[in-house]
């Protein structure tokens, strides 16, 4: 079942980078973080896949709310920081903002 869902998430991705516009923000979210028996997919197996396509991964919860407000937010942050970035600003770096995030709420951010 985890290959099936790991063939899934390759498959979305693929199609993403092929057909969406090149300034697309995609992170990859690993859900059901709070229920290890519903889980398809474990957090090595999204985190690997997530480097190969060069995207941020967190993992969240939609039944406890955990880091879903922090997707969002990161998300967020990257389209205005693409719409109100200066040439010489450095490039806003979502998978950095989204680590830093979750070590400093520790590990149940809500």
């Amino acid at each position: 079942m985890i290959e099936v869902q790991e063939e899934r998430g390759r498959a979305w991705l693929t199609e993403i980078h092929e057909y969406a516009q090149q300034d697309v923000v995609i992170m990859l979210l690993g859900n059901k973080v709070d229920s290890s028996h519903d889980r398809m997919v474990k957090r090595e197996e999204g985190e690997k896949l997530a480097k190969e396509f060069g995207v941020p991964f967190m993992e969240t919860s939609a039944r406890s709310g955990l880091n879903v407000e922090l997707a969002f937010t990161a998300v967020a942050k990257e389209l205005k920081h693409r719409t109100m970035k200066e040439p010489e600003e450095p490039k806003f770096q979502l998978q950095q903002y989204v680590d830093k995030e979750m070590r400093t709420a520790g590990c149940c951010r809500t």
